[in-house]
């Protein structure tokens, strides 16, 4: 089984304020350990569930916020953009099982989380066939796009 997982930070455990989203500041540190250890616990049931291979997409801002020490060694995690066009889901295809998405949060000007944005804070409103689209609902899109099931989010 090959598994999937992208992880944001919005909407992890705790983080509620943008300092803690921002890695030049000091109150990002404990978001950082909490996005790991979350991450962590979702590829450990990965494992538990026989996943043979785990992937896992750093996909906050720089794409650098995971502590790839604090992750099970045998995941390939992808850091950084590449331009792939699936962004956050860069390099999902049709050979993995299933997707996981880890700390995603409400779309912008839901009002329904203190972080509630669509990929960055300067886009007011997005829509995909007059839905209005969280980065969940882009990320479960692609996913059908290339036949693989969403199968958690967290």
């Amino acid at each position: 089984m090959k598994i999937y997982i992208s992880a944001d930070i919005e909407g992890i455990t705790g983080v509620t304020h943008w300092d803690e989203t921002d890695l030049n500041n000091a109150a990002c540190q404990p978001a950082r350990q909490q996005m790991t250890a979350e991450v962590a616990a979702a590829c450990q049931g990965a494992l538990q569930a026989d996943a043979k291979e785990i992937w896992v997409k750093d996909a906050h801002d720089t794409g650098r916020n995971l502590i790839a020490a604090d992750l099970p060694q045998q995941v390939k995690l992808l850091r950084g953009w590449s331009g792939h066009p699936f962004d956050m889901l860069e390099s999902l295809d049709e050979s993995f099982n299933a997707l996981a998405l880890i700390g995603y949060h409400s779309r912008a000007c839901s009002g329904a989380s203190p972080l509630a944005h669509t990929k960055s804070g300067s886009i007011t409103y997005m829509k995909i066939n007059d839905r209005f689209a969280s980065e969940f609902l882009i990320a479960a899109y692609t996913a059908a796009l290339v036949k693989v099931p969403l199968v958690l989010v967290w």
